[in-house]
């Protein structure tokens, strides 16, 4: 079994492939629930969320200067800083921006403060509620895994300046991995009954494709760790990105 994750307002939603194919989209209210649903049979689960943190600085994670530089000039914008780990377990953006500030040399981003309570929560289960997800749960980017799926380049659309054609244009890189993706995008959502907006939707069908054998072996950013670099200090973490090509 294999799972793409994004979160969505209503939680989480979770897309499952298995070794034929699309199986299946549910939401999760937390990663526990998703855990109990999927952790015991799934081979890969890829989340859209970071995964191991700085303590006491801003420097740029390793698989984050990567992925920026892979999906640059018109992608790189949608890799967002990560905050310090004090900082996502802050219950307001004034106190996460101070605490921020505090530990490092820069600030904490509206952008970044946004999915900050997902990265807590998953900071949370893999280091103390469940260790043991940890290689099963692995972090992906959503535009990191479509320009991997098209050949190296990035998206052209904007999923804010141009959501209908970005729809379209994603729907039609996922086509050439799996022909029957529109089919199945259309039938996850008139499913879910939730508030899981299109981008969410075909971001986690993206990281589900990615995971599952439609796609060659996982890859991951960066391609080399640089030795000047400790990543998540906590030393129980892995700091990398993850993607995948299509079969050749």
């Amino acid at each position: 079994m294999y799972i793409g994750v994004d979160g969505c307002p209503a939680g989480w939603v979770a897309v499952q492939f298995i070794e034929d194919g699309y199986e299946a989209t549910s939401l999760y209210e937390d990663i526990e629930e998703l855990w109990a649903a999927h952790g015991a049979a799934a081979d890969q689960i890829l989340i859209d969320i970071p995964i191991g943190l700085r303590e006491n600085s801003n420097a740029k994670r390793p698989c984050d200067d990567a992925a920026r530089k892979k999906l640059s000039p018109r992608r790189h914008s949608s890799v967002f800083s990560v905050p310090v780990r004090a900082a996502v377990h802050k219950e307001t953006y004034e106190d996460a921006k101070e605490t921020q500030e505090n530990r490092t040399a820069g600030s904490l981003g509206v952008q970044s403060w946004s999915i900050a309570d997902k990265i807590a929560q998953l900071d949370i289960f893999l280091r103390e509620t469940e260790p043991g997800a940890i290689g099963t749960i692995r972090e992906a980017h959503p535009e990191v895994c479509f320009w991997a799926l098209n050949n190296e380049s990035a998206t052209k659309h904007s999923k804010t300046g141009q959501p209908a054609a970005a729809f379209w244009e994603r729907i039609e890189i996922l086509e050439a991995t799996d022909g029957a993706i529109a089919e199945e995008v259309r039938d996850a959502a008139t499913n879910l009954d939730a508030d899981v907006g299109n981008d969410d939707l075909i971001d986690a069908f993206a990281l589900a494709i990615t995971a599952s054998p439609k796609t060659g072996q996982v890859r991951t950013l960066p391609n080399q760790w640089p030795d000047t670099d400790s990543g998540d200090p906590t030393g129980e973490l892995p700091t990398e990105i993850v993607y995948a090509y299509r079969h050749s």
